[in-house]
């Protein structure tokens, strides 16, 4: 009789994509320089690629008027802000603490656009929603229009990226155990993507080791990411969502627990290319994926275009 099991790991995954509140990492560091005009320069350096929300400011300020910085960073440094002294001979003194999460609030989402599916084109797949583990067996708030996809297959595909963006999070550590039938663990490889109009698509799914891309990288639609997992004994899965950030409290994750976590997510209902034309996935319908070289050059650069017409499988 097989086994049944739940594995409920970490409540980051289980409540959906979660922009986790990373300032005690060293991705982001503030560092500041003392000018000969008594003024201070307060700059960043960021290790990580993509947009960051970042919050500084200064518990000890002293002749100085009050000061703080509050916004988005997206390139690897900068300078975030310049305290000028009150009394031009006398140095301002001063501590300052920060804290940071991934994510443009509330960016302009381009609710229109139009995504690929996520597997090779020609692929015919079968899409079914995802519940929310979260609300389903701890009763916690869903995350605002939750809307996550997943597909089965029984045979190792290679997963495609949906739209044009930046590779910023991949987790390469997993390794599949199919011993035990399961219906969820958190246990997955994904590789998370950045997109301009600050929304994120994210693919969890992915065997180990079998990424064709980098962090850093920027991939186009239909452009090779990684080998989709084996899940259980007869089938291989890949979970898909697209999401962006809506809540940049940085306080409020401090304070939640399994039964009162409410996302800082927004999750969208994107617009698919079908065979039959712009459509949303529906639950248990089967589509045959769609890829043109206009999806293609929707988001290209005109250098971009200038390439692709050079090279037309550069971007493949």
């Amino acid at each position: 009789m097989k086994k049944k099991a739940i594995l409920l790991m970490t409540f980051l995954t289980i409540v959906g994509v979660h922009h986790k509140l990373i300032a005690q990492n060293k991705n982001i560091e503030i560092t500041y320089k003392r000018n000969s005009d008594k003024s201070v320069d307060i700059s960043y350096t960021k290790e990580l690629p993509g947009s960051y929300y970042l919050r500084l400011n200064f518990p000890i300020l002293e002749n100085c008027y009050p000061s703080e910085f509050e916004g988005v960073i997206k390139s690897s440094s900068g300078r975030l802000i310049e305290l000028q002294p009150i009394n031009k001979e006398q140095h301002v003194n001063f501590s300052y603490k920060y804290s940071f999460l991934r994510g443009v609030p509330n960016p302009k989402v381009d609710s229109l656009f139009n995504y690929t599916i996520p597997f090779k084109k020609g692929k015919k797949i079968k899409v079914q929603e995802a519940s929310n583990l979260g609300e389903k067996y701890f009763g916690s708030e869903k995350p605002s229009n939750w809307k996550s996809y997943i597909v089965y297959t029984k045979s190792a595909d290679t997963i495609h990226c949906m739209r044009k963006g930046i590779v910023v999070k991949i987790t390469n550590k997993h390794k599949s155990d199919i011993l035990f039938e399961k219906s969820y663990t958190s246990k997955r490889n994904s590789i998370i993507v950045e997109h301009s109009d600050g929304t994120y698509a994210s693919y969890t799914g992915l065997k180990k080791n079998s990424f064709f891309v980098k962090l850093g990288q920027t991939v186009y639609p239909q452009t090779k990411i990684g080998i989709i997992e084996k899940f259980n004994k007869q089938n291989y899965r890949l979970s898909f969502a697209i999401y962006y950030l809506i809540n940049a409290n940085l306080e409020s994750s401090k304070k939640q627990n399994l039964k009162n976590n409410k996302s800082q997510n927004e999750f969208l209902t994107p617009y698919f290319v079908t065979e039959n034309g712009i459509d949303k996935l529906k639950s248990g319908k089967e589509h045959t994926v769609t890829f043109n070289k206009t999806i293609l050059f929707e988001e290209l650069t005109r250098r971009e275009k200038r390439k692709q017409k050079k090279n037309p499988n550069i971007y493949d």
